[in-house]
Order: structure tokens, then C-alpha cells, then sequence
């Protein structure tokens, strides 16, 4: 069995705390600063950046203001944020701490890391910012009141909206740049791909159809092990979930998985209206004439799953990605009628797991489910993804089935 970087992490939280006293804060900010499988510092010596010199000496530009206290960079799930953070932290060569919050259970264990004395003018990079933004909302303002020479910048897929928060939106790499990249992640898997050659023709097509997004790209090359790149455009434009496998520096295993991650963090009618508005292919006016409310709209741009479009007059215009369209398609497709009642390969669940089950029941996101078991949402997504792979469920609809039938018991809920 595979066990992943993170619960290895997480043992070695458990350990060193019993062994040493160690606050846990302390253990995730120590951890954090070695991690270099996935998403931290070290990891950038194995993944150079493409294309991104101009969005780097933005970054540069707003840090340098010394009124700019917080920034958030946001985008859409798959544009490079944390690399574009790692690139950042190799220009500035000390003097920085990256925090990868997706490694905490809790918002404690978060200040606690931040509670730590700095240095003077101090940059703090708090990547995947998105797990704790009510947590971060409240507290981030006092730490900064508190220690007036330190600087933060949040790598989230939305802002929290504080006053003086300045936002940096990341967007897609230029078509020059994504093909380039594509081209780089191809060869590591097959060393013989070339732009020149008959494979490497459909590059720029594929490249457009994912909308030049560097973890697109990164899946896309990835799945050239075992498909040519023609098969592999004509799959992707058909609908077929390719875009999975393969190293990258996202703690998401899928575009699917990743945007389904801001998905759940949507309300019932938002989640309504994304559906609703997923069966537009070109540019569109969300609000002309159609009763949908301008704040839902806002709700769905700041979580990038709506990217506004230039307009030639004055109602505003928006697009949705491919990669985001497509995971939309699959949210209409028919669920099936009832999950067998003895599925072939179902496992146990733990008690954790079952009261995790009961309140996908009642109809809970994993937003709500974090709330009321106060872990973070990571954790939460963990725990339904779990839940489902044990139950050999499909959907939520077949998980709630299998309440009904099975009729668990959870002391945590009673």
C-alpha cells in the first residue's frame, strides 16, 4: 500500500509530540519547511518555472510597497499559484517561512506556526490559504497589528476580503509558454516526443483545450505513457476524464478532484447556478435577463470557477474553463437508482468515517461536515473520498443510501 508524504507527516506530529513537548504548531512550521515531495520549497529545484517572468516581477512589485501588509494570489485550481510562490521564495533567498496550511487539521496548529518570532520585514507564505479562510479572516489582522514588520502572502483559490488586502489574480500561461511546458513534462516520460515531430502537431490544440493551465498540462503529458497525443486530444474532446497521474506539486490527484474541491465549498443555490450556467460553451452575461443574483456571480468569480472575459459594451461577460465545464457535464449525468445492498468489495468504515457518512446524509458539504467536526475542510474531502471508496459508492445520493439501509451508529453525533 502507498501511503502518501502527509500521513507521514502527521505521524511524526504525534510522535514528536509525545517524545518532546513540542507544541504541534511548531512541529507543522519544521515540517513544512522540509517537505519537498509535493508542495514545498525543495520541490522547486525539480520543477523550473515556465513562463511566468511576468507575473514573478508583479510580485516583486507589490512586496515591495511597504504598505502592501497582505497579499493574496489567487486564481483558478491548476494555474500555478504555489509554484509561482516557490519561484518567489528562491529570488528572495531567506527571510521567508512557507507554511502549507492543506498540512493542518486546525486552525490552531496555523498561529500557532505564525506565533513564532520573525525577522524583521518577515515575508510568511501561507500556501493552499483556501483550507482556513474564515480562521485566517479573524485572525490574520491581529497577528499583523501585532507584529507591524512582518508581511503575509496567502496562495488561495479566493481572497478573504479584509481591508487592505491587495489581490494578485494569476491567469493561464501564454500559449508560447504552456506548449513549451508540455513539451518539457512530455519528454520526461517519453524521451523522444518532439514539437517537430508528428506527435508534437496537436501540442498547441491540446494546450488550448485546457486552457493553458500548468496542471492540466502536467496530467495531460503525463498520460503520454500510455496514449499518443492525437488519442489523447480526441479523448479530452470527448469528454473522457484523462487529465490524472503523475508528479506534480498539487496535493490534488485529478483536475477533476481539484475543482471539485471549490465546488463543494459552494452553497445549494450557488451549486445550482454554476450547473445552470455550465451549458454555456462561449462567453456569457450571467445577469442579463436571466434573475440570477449578482451576488451568487461574485461568489462564483472569486472562487475562479467563473473567469470574467473582456466586454464590448457594458454587461459584464464571463467564461467557464474547459476543465470546469467538463467536471460540470459529469454533475448532470444520471445517478444510478440505488447502490446494490451487498456491493462486492465494501470495508469497514471507522468511527470517524461513519459519523463522516451520516452527514453527508443530512445533506452537509465538506465545508459543513469540517464545521461541525472542526477539522479542516482537507480533511473533511479525505474522509468523504474514504467513505466512498469503502462503501464502492459513486455519489453522495449512494452514500446517504447506504445510512438508510445500514442504520450506523456514531457516539459523536448522538
Amino acid at each position: 500500500m502507498r501511503i502518501s508524504f502527509d500521513i507521514y507527516r502527521r505521524l511524526g506530529v504525534i510522535f514528536m509530540s509525545r517524545e518532546y513537548g513540542m507544541a504541534s504548531g511548531q512541529i507543522q512550521s519544521r515540517l513544512s519547511a522540509g517537505k519537498g515531495a509535493r508542495s514545498g520549497p525543495g520541490a522547486a529545484a525539480f520543477a523550473p518555472i515556465v513562463g511566468r517572468d511576468g507575473e514573478l516581477g508583479l510580485l516583486r512589485q507589490q512586496l515591495a510597497d511597504p504598505s502592501v501588509r497582505l497579499l493574496t494570489m489567487t486564481g483558478p485550481a491548476g494555474v500555478g499559484k504555489t509554484r509561482l510562490a516557490l519561484a518567489l521564495m528562491e529570488d528572495l533567498a531567506g527571510g521567508s517561512q512557507f507554511l502549507d496550511l492543506a498540512g493542518h487539521e486546525r486552525a490552531e496548529t496555523v498561529f500557532e506556526a505564525l506565533s513564532a518570532p520573525g525577522e524583521t520585514g518577515r515575508l510568511i507564505i501561507l500556501d493552499q490559504a483556501e483550507h482556513f479562510t474564515e480562521a485566517l479572516a479573524a485572525g490574520l489582522p491581529r497577528l499583523l497589528a501585532e507584529r507591524p514588520r512582518i508581511r503575509v502572502l496567502l496562495v488561495s483559490r479566493e481572497p478573504l476580503h479584509l481591508y487592505g488586502e491587495r489581490v494578485l489574480r494569476v491567469p493561464p500561461l501564454a500559449r508560447v509558454a504552456s506548449v513549451e511546458l508540455f513539451r518539457q513534462r512530455a519528454v520526461a516520460v517519453r524521451p523522444g516526443f518532439s514539437l517537430a515531430s508528428a506527435d508534437g502537431a496537436e501540442a498547441d490544440d491540446l494546450c488550448e483545450l485546457l486552457d493553458d493551465l500548468p496542471l492540466a498540462i502536467e496530467f495531460a503529458a503525463a498520460r503520454l505513457k500510455l496514449f499518443r497525443p492525437r488519442e489523447l486530444l480526441n479523448r479530452l474532446r470527448d469528454g473522457q476524464d484523462v487529465l490524472y497521474g503523475g508528479p506534480t506539486l498539487s496535493h490534488h490527484s485529478s483536475m477533476r478532484e481539484a475543482i471539485g474541491w471549490s465546488y463543494e465549498r459552494l452553497t445549494g443555490p450557488e451549486q445550482a447556478v454554476f450547473r445552470r450556467l455550465a451549458v454555456h460553451e462561449d462567453a456569457f452575461s450571467p445577469m442579463a435577463g436571466t434573475g440570477i443574483a449578482p451576488e451568487i456571480v461574485e461568489t462564483l468569480v472569486d472562487k475562479n470557477l467563473l473567469v470574467p472575459v473582456a466586454s464590448p459594451g457594458d454587461e459584464p461577460r464571463f467564461r467557464m474553463l474547459n476543465a470546469v465545464r467538463s467536471f460540470s457535464r459529469d454533475l448532470h449525468s444520471p445517478e444510478p437508482a440505488e447502490e446494490p445492498r451487498t456491493a462486492p468489495h465494501t470495508q469497514p468504515l471507522t468511527p470517524r468515517e461513519q459519523e463522516v457518512a451520516m452527514l453527508v446524509a443530512q445533506g452537509m458539504t465538506n465545508r459543513q461536515i469540517a464545521r461541525r467536526l472542526g477539522i479542516a475542510e482537507w480533511t473533511a474531502v479525505n474522509h468523504v473520498r474514504n467513505v466512498m471508496r469503502k462503501l464502492n459508492c459513486t455519489s453522495r445520493v449512494n452514500v446517504a443510501g447506504w445510512v438508510i439501509r445500514e442504520q450506523p451508529v456514531a457516539t459523536a453525533l448522538d
